[in-house]
């Protein structure tokens, strides 16, 4: 088939190279447009790269509802989107004859919405994957074409599963695609669903108050983007990683060990600190950290006063 793509990160770069090594032939790929940093620079998303370095035609629509008729330009039987960024309207869903299928990393129809990954880690999942669906207006609520599982490393951060999960969902992909009319589409189950949204900065803190099982679940999901982060004595951190660890009876977030090992104290249990970066500086491992810096016992780490 003739495939438009549609995706920005570098998530869905693992699928568009797979159609290009497919029987299909990508047409072309939308992209959204490149993002305003500082100093009047603009930062190209990790597909548009891809893309370009592949001989194909970019399109970066600031609305795309408002491209339809350049989006029915390319001719293509069907449209794929991973991780586009933008919300299609029922003019963009009819402007291909087979419609759009989508790229989730999920197990539809839990975590529907922004952050699907993040939250199977956050909730302490054992399995996820990815689903291939029909996209329809509402929000990932489409019809599932296939499914791929996958376990959820004890110790796996949402960085790392990210680039699995990539890879898996380009494969099958692919294979969804070359079975295409032989698949009958299964209609999810609504009752079933749960929703994430995109995690906002104020939940980047950690509380302590948590348990430590729940606290080294949440600095996972949140590495290496946005990433977990505490106030030390008036100054933020980034927490990496971190493992469980056992706790004496100490406040939330007191600051048990600063040796050798950076150990602190959660609502139950505690955390020993793997990976952590100061304001300004580079990440690094804790025990390099501790090496140039050591915080005093008792202090207690959370949220910005």
């Amino acid at each position: 088939m003739k495939v438009l793509f549609m995706g920005t990160p570098e998530f869905a770069v693992a699928s568009l190279s797979a159609l290009i090594r497919s029987r299909h032939k990508v047409v072309g790929v939308v992209t959204q447009p490149d993002r305003a940093v500082k100093h009047g620079k603009y930062e190209t998303g990790a597909v548009k790269k891809f893309a370009l370095e592949n001989g194909l035609s970019v399109f970066q629509p600031v609305k795309i509802r408002d491209a339809v008729e350049t989006l029915k330009g390319y001719g293509a039987d069907i449209a794929v989107t991973a991780a586009y960024g933008q919300l299609l309207t029922s003019d963009v869903l009819n402007a291909f004859p087979n419609g759009v299928i989508n790229v989730h990393a999920s197990l539809l129809p839990k975590y529907r919405g922004a952050s699907p990954i993040a939250s199977a880690i956050l909730c302490g999942e054992r399995e996820t994957g990815v689903t291939i669906m029909r996209t329809e207006l509402g929000l990932d609520t489409g019809d599932i074409l296939s499914v791929a599982k996958t376990a959820i490393c004890a110790s796996e951060t949402a960085g790392e599963l990210t680039a699995r999960l990539s890879e898996i969902g380009a494969k099958l992909l692919v294979d969804t695609l070359d079975d295409f009319d032989n698949i009958v589409p299964i209609p999810q189950d609504g009752a079933l669903a749960t929703h994430c949204r995109t995690i906002k900065k104020d939940e980047q803190f950690i509380d302590f108050t948590r348990t430590s099982t729940e606290v080294v679940n949440m600095i996972r999901a949140y590495s290496p983007l946005p990433c977990a982060k505490t106030d030390i004595n008036g100054e933020v951190y980034k927490i990496y990683a971190a493992e469980e660890t056992d706790g004496t009876s100490a406040k939330a977030g007191e600051i048990l060990r600063s040796d050798s090992a950076l150990v602190i104290a959660c609502g139950t249990g505690a955390i020993k600190v793997s990976k952590i970066q100061a304001p300004s500086k580079r990440a690094l491992d804790a025990s390099e950290f501790l090496r140039g810096r050591k915080f005093e016992t008792g202090v207690i780490c959370g949220k910005p006063q």
